[in-house]
């Protein structure tokens, strides 16, 4: 999995919290731009993204669909999954909406369970 998160505190949160569920955390973005770049370069299984790094970019967003079309891509976002799904689900680009509202159990689990499946799928 690759993390997209722009601030340092919640991105090693989010990072500790999978790798101690037993999730391989391949690398840590802080920007769209780095998000980009990693994301081509490791071509993870699942990408989970931050909407703000710090800011909503929604091209970049379908530039980091684009890069991993066949990776699963994971919204996590201060803002309620629906809301979130709201703003940015016209697009296409993600495919599982967490919000960091969740208990973090209840995300990790969340983002196993998905990935597992779609891997299963795929």
């Amino acid at each position: 999995m690759l993390v997209c998160e722009d601030a340092i505190g919640y991105r090693m949160l989010i990072s500790r919290w999978l790798e101690d569920a037993g999730v391989e955390v391949v690398g840590e973005a802080t920007s769209w731009e780095e998000a980009e770049r990693m994301a081509a370069e490791l071509t993870p299984d699942a990408v989970i993204a931050d909407l703000w790094m710090p800011t909503l970019d929604i091209d970049a967003l379908q530039r980091l669909r684009a890069a991993v079309p066949d990776a699963a891509l994971v919204s996590l976002s201060g803002l309620s999954a629906d809301e979130a799904e709201k703003l940015v689900g016209s697009t296409g680009a993600i495919d599982l909406f967490l919000s960091k509202r969740q208990p973090p159990a209840e995300i990790v689990e969340s983002l196993r369970s998905f990935v597992r499946s779609r891997l299963a799928v795929d």
